[in-house]
Formats: C-alpha cells, structure tokens, sequence
C-alpha cells in the first residue's frame, strides 16, 4: 500500500467517524422528539376519556 492509498483511507475513516457521529445526534434527537409525541397523546387520549370511566379508575 502506497502513501497515497493510506492517505485516501484515512480521509474515507475520518469521513465515516463524522458522518457516524451526526447519525447518532439525529437519531437520539429523533427518540426525545418521539417521547415528547408519546406523552401528549398519552395526554390526548387521556382528555377525550367520558367522566364516569375516569370515575371508576
């Protein structure tokens, strides 16, 4: 392997780790912005309940 292939692969790592990295980041935003999402129809379903079944809880 020559200087030059050496350099090329580790350009293509560091462009691996990078694009890795910002996956991770929108995938872990992704997941909170789902919690959030479950909570309020949680919230929503919780709303739209009749009186007399929360009654009985």
């Amino acid at each position: 392997m020559d200087f030059t292939e050496k350099l090329r692969l580790r350009g293509k790592a560091e462009e691996d780790l990078y694009f890795a990295k910002v996956d991770r980041e929108l995938i872990e935003a992704m997941h909170e912005k789902l919690k959030g999402e479950e909570g309020f129809h949680r919230n929503e379903s919780e709303r739209d309940t009749p009186i007399f079944a929360t009654l009985s809880k």
